[in-house]
């Protein structure tokens, strides 16, 4: 495990930068299709680790992993909710190409997702719309539907994995980060 103190030297976070920068790089780009915006956020993790020497309780690899997931997510949902023009300026929302290919598009993806919902095993898509549509928690599904703790674990891991192969990977995120919280 590498700690990176400003005290040591300089050698210990040179070293896992010229070790993880083109790996972490590469994991950004399974999130996001921009290899110079990746660079980007990869060096900031790296920046703000060096700027604020924070406590790390786990291996260096694991947070900084963790760090660019996170960043890159940032990153989509600042661009997402920036691609949303607020309805007030848009002269006629009715005749507006982009607010009737935005409505097109969401209306596509809504069957989609209910298609891929619909196309799950009984029990597990039971369980996938308590958590979904009502924000239950697995203790309290499981109380509702007398099974285990584990049970609903399982089931849910299971829907999300069917979910991740009928979606496109867009597709699967935007659900997952911006239209799931119903």
């Amino acid at each position: 495990m590498l700690a990176l103190s400003k005290t040591k030297t300089n050698l210990d976070f040179e070293k896992t930068f010229k070790e993880l920068y083109s790996p972490l790089c590469n994991f950004a780009y399974s999130f996001l299709p921009d290899h110079d915006l990746c660079e980007d956020l990869v060096q900031d993790v790296f920046l703000k680790i060096w700027d604020k020497s924070p406590d790390i309780n786990t291996s260096i690899s694991s947070y900084l992993y963790q760090a660019v997931k996170n960043s890159c997510f940032d990153h989509m949902r600042k661009s997402y909710k920036q691609s949303i023009i607020p309805i007030e300026e848009i002269e006629d929302p009715i005749d507006s190409p982009y607010e009737l290919n935005r409505e097109k598009d969401l209306t596509a993806l809504n069957k989609k997702i209910e298609k891929a919902i619909n196309s799950l095993p009984p029990k597990c898509k039971e369980i996938f719309l308590l958590r979904r549509n009502f924000q239950m928690s697995y203790n309290e599904i499981s109380i509702e539907l007398n099974i285990s703790k584990k049970t609903i674990e399982n089931h849910m891991n299971s829907a999300i994995k069917k979910l991740r192969t009928q979606l496109s990977k867009s597709d699967f995120l935007i659900y997952f980060f911006f239209l799931e919280k119903k």
